[in-house]
């Protein structure tokens, strides 16, 4: 269906996709640069296919973790290893006792939903350790950028097939979490909602497809203050990784938290 010259592709792996692997394997198999590969590669991968239905349909979070925070994949594999990561584990570990409460789930294009305790570890439903995808083909401005065909179409098809397996697990999981929040990019510099917020789109829609809520963040008013004491570039760059994005979460989840324990007693 997707016919991508095989020298472009070829290209776009050893000079794009390998330069994203930090000490693992990307899988040329698991890439896919442009709308229609995405789709084909959720519609066809047998990888994926599997890791949908163990999420959909099997998997369950553990007992303690309470509260569900969503956070955004990065371009560096394993996206543990990226920077965006290394800040959040930090924010996560300055909760201290509250920690064990929060259970991270990675949101992924085009894996849907990770969760926390699989980073790392090699799994029957999928080897988290050394094997991994980069698939930037939803992206827009990246798409263009290489020249390549971009179609709407097979965008909204590839959000609407990940977003159907993560409202899947939010309706299994319903009566196991007190709280979601989904701490991503819900707005660009300029306040706008735009088609390449992906991540956002797949909860929004999974949100929709489920009717349970989440809390999505950080607000608008939370990015404009970013924006004007920063600059719109501190936004564009860093995103949900920025400090004081990063504090922000931690109100956030704090505030969560002890309105949950609170509750119990």
């Amino acid at each position: 269906m997707c016919k991508l010259n095989p020298e472009i592709r070829k290209w776009l792996y050893q000079n794009i996709s390998l330069t994203h692997a930090k000490n693992v394997k990307i899988l040329p198999e698991l890439c896919a640069y442009t709308p229609c590969e995405v789709y084909e590669l959720i519609q066809d991968n047998i990888r994926i296919k599997e890791w949908f239905k163990f999420i959909s349909t099997e998997y369950f979070p553990p007992t303690k973790k309470r509260i569900l925070l969503l956070y955004p994949c990065s371009t560096v594999k394993p996206f543990w290893e990226s920077r965006s990561y290394k800040v959040l584990f930090k924010t996560l570990d300055s909760l201290g006792k509250y920690r064990k409460y929060v259970h991270l789930v990675t949101v992924s294009e085009p894996f849907g939903l990770v969760p926390e305790e699989f980073y790392g570890k090699k799994s029957a439903w999928f080897n988290w350790k050394d094997e991994w995808y980069d698939v930037p083909g939803l992206f827009e401005w990246w798409v263009r950028k290489y020249n390549l065909p971009y179609e709407r179409e097979y965008v909204d098809k590839s959000i609407e097939e990940i977003s159907l397996s993560i409202s899947e697990y939010l309706k299994r999981t319903k009566d196991h979490y007190d709280s979601r929040i989904a701490f991503i990019r819900t707005y660009s510099s300029t306040l706008r909602q735009k088609r390449d917020h992906t991540h956002r789109r797949m909860v929004e829609n999974a949100v929709k497809m489920s009717k349970l809520e989440i809390k999505m963040l950080p607000t608008k008013s939370m990015i404009k203050s970013i924006v004007n004491q920063h600059g719109r570039f501190a936004w564009d760059m860093y995103g949900v990784s920025h400090p004081e994005a990063q504090k922000y979460l931690k109100r956030q989840l704090l505030e969560t938290i002890k309105k949950v324990i609170s509750d119990e007693a």
